[in-house]
């Protein structure tokens, strides 16, 4: 029995930092723009896997939990790459799906020196199909779903499984999940957590990018038990829906926001930890926004996620989790 099993994406992701990067603004928007022909010297290089389907086992498995890996790659030296990362960390490798003769998803992110980031996405024939996951041989508390490229059949199969088993669904849905929001809407009525970012919410809810307080009315709506909303620098909130009433947590402020790659992965897996742990909320959202704001101090999506003997000093940090009035 595992404790839970995480879904999603893998990727093999490059990071390239570069003073030559310029930055253009024009009507409040920015864009990294390379010189067309131009030679750019790099100054940073990394390497690291990434991808929602291992960066959040990963935060499972450092928080002291039994978990398994459902992802797809290549037989290349990226897919290659990535299961040696998980097996490290002890995360059960045996269900990942490997294509012969495949090339594993890769990213190159193009690193700013203001910290800004554009991504270019190469997306290999990895994509996870619902009959390659034995759903009827998995036997866990919680599955933790991140983006699965728009294939609504996974996500159907996954909680039809769980359907009256007591199994758990918490949901990071990628943005081709977000553009088909009518089916999306549909598969929420059994989801047990919903995880996005304000953007995100405004585009499942129909509306414009609202003040918080009324995109917190609509999104109390949802079916969901809690539903989650992260909004960068300004916290978190979490609604839950047996109490009815929004939760909101603000930010680590003294820890600094170097490169922002996988920090959502590590929101929403810490929370989903505290969760399994059976923490109070408080500690749940203390436990997601340290494991996110360490993430984000380092470079690459697991370099900095936390393991559990780390914890107690995050949870003696001053920040404020607070009840909100809407």
């Amino acid at each position: 029995m595992y404790d839970i099993i995480s879904i999603g994406s893998a990727t093999l992701d490059v990071f390239l930092r570069s003073k030559g990067l310029e930055i253009e603004k024009e009507n409040g928007a920015k864009e990294i723009c390379v010189r067309y022909g131009a030679k750019i010297s790099v100054d940073e290089l990394y390497f690291e896997s990434g991808g929602g389907g291992t960066n959040t086992a990963v935060t499972f498995a450092r928080q002291g939990l039994k978990v398994a890996s459902i992802v797809k790659v290549g037989d290349d030296f990226a897919g290659e790459k990535i299961k040696r990362d998980l097996e490290k960390e002890g995360i059960d490798i045996k269900k990942i799906v490997t294509e012969i003769g495949g090339l594993t998803d890769y990213s190159t992110i193009l690193w700013a020196p203001d910290g800004g980031r554009t991504i270019l996405v190469y997306r290999g024939k990895t994509k996870l199909e619902e009959d390659e996951i034995p759903f009827d041989q998995l036997e866990t508390k919680w599955f933790y779903v991140t983006s699965v490229e728009g294939n609504f059949n996974v996500i159907e199969k996954c909680v039809v499984h769980c359907m009256g088993s007591g199994i758990k669904v918490a949901w990071n849905p990628g943005m081709n999940e977000i553009q088909q929001k009518e089916i999306l809407s549909v598969m929420l009525n059994d989801i047990t957590l919903l995880n996005l970012n304000k953007e995100e919410m405004a585009e499942v809810l129909g509306v414009e990018v609202l003040k918080v307080n009324d995109l917190l009315k609509k999104a109390q709506e949802l079916p969901c038990e809690y539903v989650v909303i992260t909004d960068d620098r300004n916290g978190s909130y979490l609604h839950k829906k047996r109490d009815n009433f929004w939760w909101h947590c603000g930010i680590f402020e003294d820890v600094p926001k170097y490169e922002s790659t996988g920090a959502g992965d590590a929101f929403g897996s810490g929370l989903v930890t505290g969760f399994i742990k059976e923490l109070s909320i408080n500690d749940c959202l203390k436990l997601a926004t340290a494991n996110a704001s360490s993430v984000v101090s380092r470079v690459g999506a697991k370099k900095g996620i936390l393991k559990a003997q780390e914890l107690n000093n995050w949870l003696k940090k001053d920040i404020r989790v607070e009840k909100v009035e809407i």
